[in-house]
């Protein structure tokens, strides 16, 4: 005896979502890895900024060569051009205080006297192609 299935009605199959491919632990999306700064170019900037920060001529650590002209939000590289030294108190105003624009023209006119006529802004900020 067979049976008759098409008087039954099954549920419609289920769509299938397909997964997001999760990153493999330790490896890095480029861009990530654009906008980082390597130890070396720490090292570099800290010595080219007398080991001292720009804004306020407090002698720092070389860790403390972090900080970027471009952000990182707005696509700003890890690459020399790109960063200077700054304290922990200077950091944070040039970042979100209210003296923001002051200190961020500054930076600015800093890197851009030491860097001279190569120095673009352009040419600061992650391009997937370029």
């Amino acid at each position: 005896m067979s049976i008759d299935y098409s008087k039954f009605a099954f549920p419609k199959p289920l769509k299938t979502v397909k997964k997001k491919k999760q990153p493999i632990k330790g490896k890095k999306h480029s861009q990530t890895k654009k906008y980082e700064i390597p130890p070396k170019v720490k090292v570099n900037v800290w010595e080219r900024d007398n080991h001292k920060c720009i804004f306020c001529g407090k002698y720092v650590d070389w860790t403390k060569a972090n900080a970027h002209y471009i952000p990182r939000g707005l696509g700003g590289l890890g690459i020399e051009e790109n960063i200077f030294t700054a304290c922990d108190d200077c950091h944070r105003e040039q970042d979100n205080g209210l003296n923001s624009d002051v200190l961020t023209e500054y930076a600015r006119i800093y890197l851009s006297n030491i860097y001279g006529e190569t120095w673009k802004e352009e040419d600061l900020i992650f391009r997937k192609y370029k």
